[in-house]
């Protein structure tokens, strides 16, 4: 019998992770009879998903946490990532990392929301002129919710999406996406 290599993705850093997608047809694979059972649970305007992936070897679970409304596809996206890694748990994985691209592609680093702040103040520094500091931040997240359409928070680059980021970017560069430095 060959060994079957999990066909993996490149992420920002040189990781590579095994797509869910990828992970579910090893899974098949491997298993003539198998389980994946999802729920999921409202919560304070949050979606929790718990997935449940049963083989011979045993039961896994994973579970993941998006806001809701959030962006689009952001219920489907949750069960996907609560999957993920339940498929993780269970050693459907490519290096190690219980995380899974799709969570990893949406990570914003502080360094990233300050260069989209920098860009703002540089942008809109007439209008900040005789303001202080939280009267900056105040319109700054006003302009955010004018551009995306959902409150953003200044200070917590953990409640910003890519497609945010990336929005306000083009929004402050007159669509060009260079500007600021974002995982390939």
């Amino acid at each position: 019998m060959s060994e079957r290599k999990t066909e993996t993705i490149s992420i920002s850093g040189g990781i590579t992770y095994a797509k869910v997608s990828a992970r579910l047809l090893e899974f098949h694979a491997d298993n003539e009879q198998c389980d994946i059972d999802t729920t999921y649970d409202f919560c304070d305007g949050y979606v929790v998903f718990s997935a449940k992936v049963t083989t011979k070897k045993g039961t896994f679970s994973g579970h993941s946490m998006g806001k809701m409304p959030g962006k689009q596809k952001q219920f489907e996206k949750q069960e996907t990532i609560s999957v993920g890694r339940a498929l993780a748990f269970g050693g459907y994985l490519a290096d190690g990392a219980i995380a899974c691209a799709e969570e990893m592609a949406d990570i914003i680093t502080t360094t990233q929301l300050n260069f989209v702040k920098i860009k703002y103040a540089t942008v809109f520094a007439d209008e900040l002129t005789d303001m202080d500091r939280t009267q900056k931040q105040q319109k700054f997240n006003s302009w955010c919710l004018s551009i995306i359409g959902e409150q953003a928070d200044y200070s917590d680059s953990a409640s910003w999406s890519a497609d945010w980021l990336k929005t306000c970017q083009r929004e402050l560069t007159g669509g060009i996406d260079s500007d600021i430095p974002f995982p390939a």
